[in-house]
């Protein structure tokens, strides 16, 4: 007799032990096959075996239920996004307890899921050699997979690109600049590495960012680092560019944030740089689009500057893109995604999505 088993956990030599003591010695392996399925992005997945045993006729010992390991409960990307806000609290430095940095094994597990899709070696992929004990049970299987009643399975194609060579030619299509590329090893944690570090955000007693940008984009941001901050009223400003603009007092009391709004036109942006001079900014955000061409970008940026440059990026709209690396190109370090503080977690998730629909 013939069955087909699902058996969860990540170890093959512990469930072959399993199947040999429920359905008895003369169960043996005909083939095993490892699936993953759910998780967000690539990550996070479940992974389990089919087996198919062959069960002999004379052995009517009924199939009993599998005890399985139970699995860890998995750490969504939300509860390690939350871990790393909650470093950068607005106290400083992290009370002691669990936290995630882009040394921490949370990021780690990300990464390597993030390697599997490009061919990387997985250590968790190498089955098992036989030990002497299963040479009888190794040597039946490989005689039941060469029977025409039982035909071996396919070996799967071999992938169409080579570790380091499909990774490089994927994310050069998802924008990321190539000097981030060529700049060091070929994996996506070293590339991650590479992107310029945001400077800390000024949250110190009496210390100013300004957030400018078109329409409501720089409102929005404003907004959200207040709630995120916990500042009070009053400490919120929001200019425009094309009226009188007045910096804000240092008081001596909490960190302010300024939302200054430029106008569509091209004589807009010199407005906004000579009211960036005159605000005493200690931080300057410039509030992009993802979908905005780069080279658009580096021009904005570029004229709103001119007399008090640019300090960082407050991109959206990045996970809404096919190319999230272009905001990347010009050479700004970006210090706010879609309403939460960037970092590597945040671009490995950006990135990949769509590592995982291409490499998948």
């Amino acid at each position: 007799m013939t069955t087909r088993l699902l058996l969860e956990g990540p170890d093959l030599d512990e469930l072959v032990t399993q199947v040999r003591e429920h359905l008895g010695p003369g169960a043996r392996i005909v083939s095993a096959e490892r699936i993953r399925s759910g998780g967000f992005a690539g990550f996070f997945a479940k992974e389990r075996y089919e087996m198919t045993v062959d069960v002999p006729d004379e052995d009517d010992r009924p199939v009993r239920a599998f005890a399985h390991r139970p699995a860890a409960p998995a750490r969504g990307l939300e509860d390690l996004l939350d871990a790393a806000d909650a470093a950068d609290g607005p106290d400083g430095p992290p009370a002691p307890g669990p936290g995630v940095s882009t040394t921490s094994r949370e990021f780690a597990a990300v990464l390597d899921q993030v390697r599997s899709l490009v061919g990387a070696p997985d250590p968790d992929l190498v089955v098992p050699a036989p030990r002497p004990a299963d040479a009888a049970l190794a040597g039946a299987a490989a005689a039941l997979a060469l029977a025409p009643a039982v035909p071996a399975p396919e070996p799967p194609p071999a992938p169409p690109y080579a570790p380091g060579v499909g990774l490089r030619a994927e994310l050069v299509r998802l924008g990321v600049p190539v000097r981030l590329l060529d700049a060091g090893p070929m994996t996506l944690g070293a590339v991650l590495g590479r992107l310029p570090a945001p400077p800390p955000p000024p949250r110190g007693v009496g210390q100013v960012l300004v957030v400018v940008g078109e329409g409501d984009g720089p409102r929005a941001v404003a907004r959200t680092l207040a709630v995120r901050w916990g500042l009070p009223d009053g400490r919120v400003h929001e200019l425009d560019a094309s009226g009188a603009v007045t910096a804000p007092a240092r008081d001596g009391g909490t960190a302010q944030v300024v939302a200054l709004r430029v106008g569509t036109e091209h004589h807009d942006r010199a407005r906004a740089a000579h009211a960036l001079a005159g605000l005493g900014a200690d931080q300057v955000w410039a509030v992009t689009d993802a979908r905005t061409k780069s080279a658009d970008v580096a021009a904005w940026v570029a004229a709103v500057g001119a007399e008090r440059p640019v300090d960082a990026l407050a991109v959206h709209g990045l996970l809404d893109t096919a190319a999230p690396g272009t905001v990347l190109e010009p050479g700004l370090p970006v210090a706010w995604v879609d309403g939460v503080p960037a970092s590597r977690l945040v671009w490995a998730a950006a990135l990949g999505q769509e590592l995982d629909a291409a490499l998948a």
